[in-house]
């Protein structure tokens, strides 16, 4: 049950760090460029915490589907609290690349900035796809939505060795595979779909 606490406990708050430091430019570039109020604290932790949200609302979802496809052999809470382990190294490393990356990299360039107008919806939704553009902002997308991949193979290889039925093994790990992704891909939404 560690791996439990350390996987998921801490996939939540460092996924959700390095959320709210890759989005915190576009909400500072959109409140400086129109009349809009500037982020405060309630922003970032909004963000921090529905990220957290997400990535616990994902834990339970798994596990609970799970259970359901692996049967009470394949110890559905352990092995994907485990599965989340491979998570908190790559967001802290994303944290470290978005705090190394120049703010001017978040923000659409001075060029197109008085073609934006004064919409703080448009120039946000400019500033966080110029965001997607970094390194950080892709690597925040990839780490969400193909680590979340990468888990389920390691999820397979654990519930085949608990089971011991392939067809377990797989129902196990096939069930929550979709919605997860979806939740993933809502949680990077702001990113993917920022044009």
């Amino acid at each position: 049950m560690v791996a439990l606490r350390v996987g998921a406990g801490g996939l939540g708050p460092a996924g959700g760090l390095a959320y709210t430091l890759l989005v915190r430019h576009a909400a500072a570039f959109a409140a400086a460029h129109s009349e809009a109020a500037a982020p405060n604290f309630a922003t970032y932790a909004v963000n921090t915490l529905g990220t957290t949200f997400l990535a616990v609302f994902v834990f339970v979802l798994m596990w609970g589907f799970g259970r359901v496809g692996s049967g009470l052999r394949g110890r559905a809470a352990e092995v994907y609290g485990a599965s989340f382990a491979l998570l908190p190294p790559l967001y802290l490393l994303i944290l470290v690349v978005t705090l190394l990356t120049p703010a001017a990299a978040f923000v659409p360039d001075a060029a197109s900035v008085a073609g934006l107008g004064s919409d703080p919806r448009v120039l946000e939704r400019a500033a966080l796809a110029a965001t997607a553009q970094t390194s950080a902002g892709f690597g925040l997308i990839v780490v969400t939505l193909l680590g979340t991949a990468a888990q389920f193979g390691f999820v397979y290889a654990a519930f085949r060795h608990l089971t011991e039925r392939p067809v377990q093994a797989v129902m196990g790990t096939l069930l929550p595979l979709l919605p997860a992704l979806i939740i993933g891909l809502i949680g990077v939404s702001p990113l993917l779909f920022a044009r």
